[in-house]
């Protein structure tokens, strides 16, 4: 039980024969129903014996002598005696500790006018809090209740009954709780959801063990605090990852969680696993068997960080859906998805080169290319002969410097022609006569300057100038 709103107060009584004061370090009162000047004086303490009365004469005359008495519930009376005392000239204040509750009377006697003063003292100790799970909480909901379950909107009997004399009637005593306050000892979770209720309930759970809390306040003030621990059973899927050069592995992109990776194929995915409270992992990489690459694993290794090399192939599409799922030790499960976008074949090829060795434009070299599969050039001059071939890896063609093939001899200028055959990862294919239908359809809507300098749709001419 904790004790809070600690105040002094005093309450002005009214008699028939003069005036006085009764106070007390109480942290509540009230008025009784049969009597606007008899108070109940409420102390929020697990100390039975913890309230205490003051009574005194705002005469200021003194002298008069102070008898204390307790209700007795069989003599329906203040038949206890509890004690007296004279208080001399200049006083006129007497305080009695150590009550219990109940009720009390003082007397004011010896001098005119005599004084009757009664009081009320309630120990505040009865408010409970039990903290409870929900019966139904599982892997995606948690609800946690308090036991007992009072509304803030309700009243309910205490076990302590005022008398009253006048009409030989007992009042008992009603309380009201007035707030619910819930908390946690969670700093990285936001999830909870808090509001004055005996009840709260959570659909995004926590991934570490967690104490709740509730403090519960009634309407005197009083307050009882409840614990209760919560083991996470819920798992969060997180991933980080990185796209790479499949050939080079330079980085190309990295993120965290919802996202998505775009680049070439062949594309290089590196994986890390993120994830909270996981026990076992499922990665799956969304894509059918390709060069022996496993598309998917299951492990228990937390550090495991798994790469992927992604193609774009006709059967698979361009768009792949990577899928983590991460479980915890008490079988719950959670999943993160990411996208990852393989751009489409490209291949652009110049028509004009001048390898004079200005440092300018020397090397016949594609202008553009990405995700390219296949790729084989042969270049030959006006009368056929081969001046240049390469097949291979795309990204290993360092383009033609304008010698004749396998010489130091320059190449004269004039026009050469190149032959291509090249596949995309998408297995689109490229060769001369799809260039010119390209070439030719551009041309149709360029002006004739930008006409002349693309060759006129004429795919596969090459103009060598020195």
């Amino acid at each position: 039980m904790n004790l809070r709103y600690l105040l002094f107060l005093i309450i002005v009584f009214f008699g028939l024969n003069g005036y006085s004061q009764i106070s007390s370090e109480a942290d509540f009162n009230e008025a009784t129903e049969y009597s606007d000047s008899d108070y109940v004086f409420v102390f929020c303490t697990d100390d039975v014996n913890g309230g205490s009365l003051t009574v005194k004469d705002s005469t200021g005359n003194g002298g008069y002598d102070f008898a204390w008495y307790k209700f007795s519930e069989g003599d329906e009376d203040f038949t206890d005696v509890l004690g007296s005392g004279n208080v001399e000239s200049g006083d006129s204040i007497s305080t009695i500790t150590g009550l219990s509750r109940g009720g009390y009377m003082v007397t004011l006697t010896n001098v005119v006018p005599a004084q009757t003063y009664v009081a009320w003292v309630y120990i505040g100790d009865e408010l409970t809090a039990d903290l409870r799970f929900d019966a139904s909480n599982e892997c995606d909901y948690l609800g946690i209740w308090v036991d007992p379950v009072y509304t803030t909107t309700t009243y309910f009997n205490t076990s302590f009954s005022y008398f009253d004399s006048l009409n030989a009637e007992y009042s008992v005593f009603k309380n009201k709780v007035d707030l619910y306050e819930w908390s946690h000892d969670n700093s990285d979770w936001l999830g909870f959801i808090s509001y004055n209720a005996p009840f709260t309930s959570m659909f995004d759970l926590p991934t570490k063990n967690t104490i709740f809390s509730i403090v519960t306040t009634d309407r005197f003030g009083c307050q009882i605090e409840d614990d209760i621990d919560y083991t996470a059973i819920e798992t969060r899927a997180k991933l980080l990852w990185q796209s790479m050069d499949e050939r080079t592995e330079e980085l190309l992109e990295s993120g965290n969680n919802d996202n998505e990776i775009t680049g070439p194929a062949p594309l290089l995915a590196k994986f890390t696993n993120d994830s909270e409270n996981g026990q076992n992992y499922t990665w799956f990489f969304g894509d059918t068997l390709w060069n022996n690459d496993v598309d998917t694993i299951v492990t228990s290794d937390f550090l495991l960080e798994p790469e992927h090399t992604y193609y774009y192939t006709a059967d698979t599409g361009k768009t792949y859906t990577l899928k983590l799922i991460s479980e915890s030790e008490y079988g719950c499960k959670d999943s993160i998805t990411l996208e990852i976008n393989i751009e489409p074949s490209v291949i652009e090829f110049p028509n004009v080169f001048t390898p004079n060795d200005d440092g300018t434009n020397d090397v016949f070299v594609l202008t553009d290319y990405q995700s390219i599969r296949i790729f084989k050039i042969t270049i030959f001059n006006r009368v056929g002969q081969l001046a240049h071939e390469f097949e291979g890896d795309v990204r290993d063609w360092e383009g033609w410097n304008g010698k004749i093939k396998d010489s130091s001899s320059d190449a004269p200028e004039g026009n050469y022609f190149f032959v291509v055959e090249v596949k995309g990862w998408d297995n689109v294919e490229y060769n001369n006569n799809t260039f010119k239908k390209a070439s030719a359809k551009e041309n149709s809507t360029t002006t004739e300057e930008t006409t002349e300098t693309s060759g006129s749709g004429q795919f596969g001419i090459l103009r060598l100038y020195r």
